[in-house]
C-alpha cells in the first residue's frame, strides 16, 4: 500500500478536448499526514488523542497488508482494513461534537459495537490485539479530544476514498461522470 502520495494533472486547450482530470492517490501516508497537520495547526485535540489516531492507521495499513498476503484473483478490496478506517472516521465524528458532558462523546460504545462485530472473525484478531495493549487506554480519560470541522473534511476526505479502495470499489467508479477521477 506505498508510502507515496501522487498528484496528476493533464490539460489540453483544444476545443473539443476532455475536461481537466486531476487524479489523488489517497494512502495510509497521506491519513497520517492529514491527521499530524491538523495537530500541528492546533485543528486537532492533545498529542494523546492524535497517538490513538496514527495508532488506528497504522493498525489499518497492517490489516491491508495481511489481506495483500492472502489476496486470490477473485478478491477484491480489504474489509478489516476498511472497518478500521471507518471507525477511525466516527471517532472524529465523535470528536468533531460540542460535548457539554464527557458521556455525550464517549466512543467507547462505538468501541463496543465494533468488538461485538468483528471481535471473534480472524481478521481481526492482530487488530485488537494489538489496540488492546496500546497506551491510549491509560490517557483516554484525560485527554482533549477535538477537531475543528475544517480539519474534519479534509481528514474524512481522504479516508473515505482509501475505504473507497479497500472496499474495492474504487475501481467500479473510476469513469463515471463527475467523480472527479480520484484514486
Amino acid at each position: 500500500m506505498g508510502q507515496s502520495e501522487t498528484l496528476s494533472v493533464g490539460y489540453n486547450p483544444a476545443p473539443d478536448a476532455p475536461p481537466l482530470v486531476v487524479a489523488k492517490t489517497v494512502v495510509f501516508n497521506t491519513l497520517r499526514n492529514d491527521v499530524l497537520v491538523a495537530r500541528q495547526l492546533n485543528q486537532l485535540g492533545d498529542d494523546k488523542f492524535v497517538g490513538s489516531l496514527t495508532k488506528n492507521i497504522e493498525l489499518a495499513e497492517k490489516l491491508a497488508g495481511v489481506c495483500e498476503k492472502h489476496k486470490t484473483s477473485k478478491t477484491k478490496g480489504c474489509k478489516p482494513a476498511a472497518n478500521v478506517l471507518k471507525l477511525f472516521v466516527k471517532r472524529l465524528e465523535l470528536a468533531s461534537r460540542k460535548c457539554d458532558k464527557p458521556d455525550a462523546c464517549d466512543e467507547e460504545r462505538e468501541w463496543s459495537t465494533f468488538r461485538k462485530e468483528h471481535g471473534r472473525e480472524d481478521d481481526y484478531k492482530d487488530f485488537f490485539r494489538d489496540w488492546d495493549r496500546d497506551d491510549w487506554h491509560k490517557h483516554k480519560k484525560q485527554c482533549h479530544r477535538v477537531i475543528t470541522d475544517e480539519a474534519l473534511k479534509i481528514i474524512k476526505d481522504d479516508a473515505g476514498w482509501l475505504i473507497k479502495f479497500l472496499d474495492g470499489k474504487a475501481e467500479d467508479e473510476r469513469g463515471k461522470p463527475g467523480n472527479g477521477k480520484h484514486d
